[in-house]
């Protein structure tokens, strides 16, 4: 492990409309390969993005198999490929009769593999338990630069969601979200919280702009693992920020405080 060059986007998108939103994660990938002058690993986008996150009864209808050669998927896996570049996307999953929440992870080669959001928000705004089912894996997937693991939005809430990921040997938790204005303090506390706890880098991508009744702020960061935040867009701003994460410093953040080490011996 050494350098990872990493990109996240936000951008308002258009509910429903894969195609409009490929364009946009171009634009996206183009902005953050100009602004950074290392060829970039990896660009994450938010939670839904390539589909839209507020869209109820309409989410069957941009549902995709994963993997498959659905639209959205066509167009990630395309786009990785011409950009040489690795993407995390939020995306709606279809298996069988049921709906996910899914996020997907795409490299110059193709599909690499998927994570389905497994804590699911019905209060206030959201109702997503009515539209999708519960994931139940914690996967951690090995790519060239590290191991990442993923979670949506909502996971941040429950420990065992970051914890199981840095004992399943994550070195960068990347979380998607659609986070609207009102909850928005809240990730902000739990964000240094969980890269202190887990000793992984955090990488936070959320949505921007105004999907019916929920307007987005965006304000995605990252976070060291000892809770400094090391790069993050300003609220309401779209576009890209880019930075470096040097991943060889993590053995040194973990014997500096062993809590990874301290929690398997309680396994």
């Amino acid at each position: 492990m050494g350098i990872m060059h990493l990109a996240i986007g936000q951008a308002p998108i258009i509910l429903g409309d894969i195609s409009k939103n490929l364009e946009i994660m171009e634009a996206l990938i183009k902005e953050s390969k100009k602004k950074h002058d290392k060829e970039i690993d990896l660009i994450v986008f938010p939670e839904l993005f390539v589909t839209g996150y507020n869209l109820r009864d309409n989410y069957s209808k941009v549902a995709e198999e994963i993997p498959g050669n659905g639209i959205a998927q066509k167009g990630i896996n395309e786009l990785a490929k011409k950009y040489n570049i690795h993407i995390i996307s939020g995306i709606v999953e279809r298996d069988g009769k049921s709906l996910f929440n899914s996020a997907i992870i795409s490299s110059p080669e193709g599909y690499i593999g998927h994570y389905r959001k497994q804590f699911l928000p019905n209060f206030g705004p959201f109702e997503e338990k009515i539209f999708f089912g519960e994931g139940d894996q914690t996967p951690v997937f090995e790519l060239p630069f590290g191991r990442v693991g993923i979670q949506v939005c909502y996971d941040i809430f429950f420990p065992e969601a970051s914890s199981g990921l840095a004992l399943n040997g994550a070195d960068i938790i990347i979380n998607i979200s659609a986070s609207p204005t009102t909850s928005r303090p809240l990730f902000h506390r739990m964000l240094p919280a969980r890269a202190i706890e887990t000793t992984c880098f955090y990488v936070y991508s959320n949505n921007i702009g105004t999907q019916g009744s929920l307007t987005f702020a965006g304000e995605s960061a990252v976070v060291d693992p000892r809770g400094k935040t090391i790069a993050e867009i300003p609220s309401f701003e779209e576009g890209v920020i880019t930075c470096e994460l040097n991943l060889e410093d993590i053995a040194s953040f973990r014997e500096a405080r062993p809590v990874l080490r301290d929690s398997k011996k309680k396994q």
